[in-house]
């Protein structure tokens, strides 16, 4: 093993030309890149505004300004859903299947899910 992690060390000397090329002002590449990030941000940033759109409220925000007559249905399954109204898909299949259910393969290409997304 330490014969491969030994392989993975970068030379100083091959630091230096990867740096020549990232620091390199005449560079196409990293300025179109550099640009990119301008434009949307760090991964940090990037990141951060992502998880501040994963907000519920700002899901629902979002929702009631695009199609409000969605917030009715999205309350009610709220509801049903802290009301524990719904089953897990393993609690369903063992209803459904009993015993047959721990030699029962499942497809996972079909799966049903509900997103509220952008």
């Amino acid at each position: 093993m330490t014969d491969l992690r030994d392989r993975l060390k970068i030379s100083p000397d091959r630091i230096e030309e990867i740096n020549a090329v990232l620091l390199n002002p005449d560079m196409r590449v990293m300025n179109e890149f550099l640009e990119v990030v301008a434009k949307y941000g760090t991964p940090e940033e990037i990141n951060a505004k992502a998880r501040e759109a994963r907000k519920m409220e700002n899901l629902l925000a979002k929702v009631k300004a695009i199609e409000p007559a969605y917030l009715d249905d999205l309350a009610w399954l709220t509801e049903q859903r802290d009301q524990g109204a719904f089953i897990t898909i393993d609690d369903y299949r063992r209803k459904v299947l009993g015993n047959k259910v721990e030699s029962t393969e499942f497809s996972k290409d079909y799966a049903v899910t509900l997103e509220i997304s952008a």
